[in-house]
């Protein structure tokens, strides 16, 4: 019996009496047949319905490619008409039939599973039918190829105009970037200079436009992919490569908010205490508020060592809360970077630790004057890990740490300080003046130098009685220990002025002759005489054979 779509099928009347419904123990086969296999069904390029469970020996998936292939004839049919497909009723099924070709059937459990009768599922899978051949018609038609044409050449036009404007403003943007040059382009906290800041940017800006060609590249390959409808699915595939990872991340990020908003907890926390201890580690640097046996100058390091302590008990607070914190590839990493920093930072942990003892040691101050070794000059910079000193002719030199801790350090800017720094100098003269008129004279010599302190007098010690001279030596006071230099040039020069015009020579060091040399006449005579002539300075003392 043929029904059309809008008639109904008789319903049979069933006037069995009903049976008591009994509990029937179902085996795997039995439940594999009441949720059977879906197949869909695509004549094109979309799912139009699922075919459910087998019929006969025919699989769903059989079944539903059978049902594809007619679907693509029946588009093929250059007559086709969707009025001649008719609703059959056979054997209890309800079958699909255009010119008595069979196109699909529609039994109990496909009406049961889609949540319809029979008749309503067989009305639906003709519409899809019908809806499907004409959409696909539609798509195929001349008017569309014009239409997806015109949309191709319309892509086209605009990615080649996106490129022209790309490559247009990274050249604009070059030319200014090269004219910045020395106006706000001056460097990077002196790091880098000027042409390599240039060029940092230029990089910067290469960058940049790779990633807006990439991707000007990928959407017009999207579009172009998204006009026809065969690769409508590739289009979307596309678009899900980038989504997918977009959606992903921002679920992260979602989901990881209340451990973010934890780590700015603590860390507002920690920023407010290190205030404090800044704060008052300035009072203390300051003199405003003492300590007994805190010296002012321990309060920066102090502080720079709190600083140290409460980043490291930060980041413990913090290390439970970072992404993948409790991972194994995260905690090797952690392992392995730390037993490198241990294994390559043995002569920088020993410096801080010298810079650490050393700032508490206090054996120098920034400017003093000091000695170590055979490096004289005036501190510069003392920092965690070396120590720079300014010598008297104005050489920086970098001393590590560790070597300022295992060598002898004379400050001489602590000593003209606290008790007055002395300064000598030693000239010898013969017995045959008086030790009283030296002594006047070399007090004279004091008199006439600058920078030194008047109310400590200078003194005056005999260090030698030698053969033919007696050395003297001046001592003198002074608050000055960066003029050392000049103060030891004025003694000098002041000793050879008062000297000389008291008519007292210095001596100068002696002179052996040897006058036993090969061809001498006289070999016997090979006595050391004495040789008296003005001294200019005690330090170019020689002595040759």
């Amino acid at each position: 019996m043929i029904l059309s779509t809008d008639s109904a099928l008789p319903q049979k009347k069933n006037k069995t009496p009903k049976k008591p419904i009994e509990i029937v123990k179902i085996d795997t086969i039995q439940v594999a047949k009441l949720f059977p296999k879906k197949a869909p069904v695509v004549p094109f390029h979309d799912t139009i319905f699922y075919i459910y469970g087998s019929m006969g020996s025919f699989t769903s998936e059989q079944r539903a490619d059978a049902i594809s292939e007619r679907i693509r004839s029946l588009y093929d049919d250059p007559l086709f008409n969707e009025d001649s497909i008719k609703l059959m009723d056979i054997e209890d099924n309800i079958k699909l039939v255009y010119k008595k070709e069979l196109i699909a059937s529609i039994d109990t459990m496909q009406a049961v599973l889609g949540g319809k009768s029979k008749v309503e599922t067989a009305k639906i899978f003709k519409d899809e039918i019908v809806n499907a051949i004409n959409k696909h018609r539609d798509e195929n038609s001349l008017k569309r190829l014009a239409i997806q044409a015109g949309w191709v050449a319309l892509i086209l036009i605009a990615g080649f105009l996106v490129f022209r404007l790309i490559f247009f403003l990274f050249r604009r943007i070059k030319i200014f970037i090269r004219l910045q040059r020395g106006k706000w382009i001056k460097g990077i906290f002196g790091l880098i200079d000027a042409d390599r800041e240039v060029n940092l940017f230029i990089f910067l800006l290469k960058f940049i436009r790779f990633v807006l060609i990439i991707m000007t590249l990928y959407l017009c390959i999207w579009a172009l992919f998204k006009v026809f409808p065969n690769t409508m699915s590739l289009s979307d595939q596309l678009l899900e490569y980038v989504l997918s990872p977009v959606r992903s991340i921002a679920r992260s990020v979602i989901n990881y908010m209340p451990e973010f908003f934890t780590i700015l907890v603590i860390m507002v926390i920690f920023m407010y205490i290190r205030k404090f201890f800044r704060f008052f580690a300035d009072q203390i640097a300051t003199g405003k508020i003492t300590i007994k046996g805190f010296y002012p100058d321990w309060a920066t390091p102090t502080y720079n060592i709190l600083n140290v302590v409460l980043y490291i008990f930060m980041f413990i607070l913090i290390f439970p809360y970072l992404p993948k914190s409790n991972s194994t590839v995260f905690q090797g990493v952690s392992v392995f970077a730390g037993i490198m920093l241990s294994l390559g930072s043995t002569s920088i942990i020993g410096n801080l630790v010298a810079g650490l003892v050393i700032t508490y040691m206090r054996p120098f101050r920034i400017g003093d004057r000091i000695k170590m070794d055979d490096c004289v000059g005036n501190v510069i910079e003392k920092t965690a890990l070396v120590t720079r000193v300014r010598t008297l002719k104005n050489e920086i030199i970098t001393i590590p740490n560790s070597s300022v801790m295992n060598s002898k350090t004379l400050n001489y800017s602590v000593s003209a300080r606290e008790y007055g720094l002395i300064l000598y100098i030693s000239v010898t003269v013969g017995y045959d003046v008086p030790w009283q008129k030296v002594h006047d004279l070399l007090l004279k010599v004091a008199s006439r130098t600058d920078n030194l302190l008047k109310k400590q007098k200078p003194f005056i010690l005999q260090n030698s009685l030698d053969d033919f001279d007696v050395e003297y030596q001046l001592n003198v006071y002074t608050k000055e220990a960066d003029k050392m230099t000049t103060i030891y040039s004025d003694l000098r020069k002041n000793a050879q002025e008062v000297f000389r015009q008291a008519g007292v020579n210095l001596l100068s060091p002696r002179y052996v002759v040897n006058t036993n040399f090969e061809g001498s006449a006289n070999p016997k005579n090979n006595d050391t005489e004495p040789v008296s002539q003005e001294f200019n300075d005690q330090e170019d003392e020689s002595e040759t054979t």
